[in-house]
């Protein structure tokens, strides 16, 4: 009986605390175990597109080309960004698909339409963005074994992946 009602006391102990006491047979010391909590990513999936507010781009008279590219643009920068819950990080989300979230990134871009005489056109462009659903779940470590919570978090990604262009009369 006396047995039963230690390991009670132990199991409460690590339950309560956290702490697993295990003793070492070849040196007869004890080894505290502390039980740390982190998060990973479980899931990444491109769930669809999205664009942005269209910005006006250079007008012209006709006839001409009329143009848009980087040297002559100064509104094509964007950035990626992130909602939701990131208990990961957003340099950990960012990372796993490949980008930087929250930082201004100038992307080229390249247009040309044809003006034609007696008319004036206005470059308009926007961008669009690969929308990703990131999913995070808990997880608990004690000494070397690792148990998953149910704990989950969800994040929405969206990530620079093209101009879309259009032109419209002034």
């Amino acid at each position: 009986m006396k047995l039963r009602k230690f390991l009670q006391v132990i199991l409460a102990t690590t339950l309560v605390f956290g702490v697993i006491i295990s003793p070492s047979f070849t040196n007869a010391k004890a080894i505290i175990y502390t039980t740390e909590t982190y998060w990973k990513i479980t899931s990444k999936k491109k769930t669809g597109t999205s664009t942005g507010a269209w910005r006006n781009g250079p007008s012209g008279k006709g006839p001409s080309a009329l143009n848009i590219n980087q040297s002559t643009t100064k509104d094509i920068s964007v950035t990626n960004s992130i909602s939701g819950s990131y208990p990961v990080g957003k340099g950990t989300i960012g990372s796993s698909l490949g980008i930087t979230i929250g930082t201004s990134k100038t992307y080229g871009t390249s247009y040309t339409v044809t003006v034609p005489k007696g008319k004036k056109y206005l470059i308009i462009y926007r961008p669009v963005y690969n929308v990703y659903t990131v999913k995070q779940q808990k997880y608990y470590r004690t000494g070397s074994i690792t148990q998953a919570s149910g704990t989950y978090s969800t994040a929405t990604v969206k990530s620079f992946n093209h101009w879309e262009y259009s032109w419209k009369s002034i």
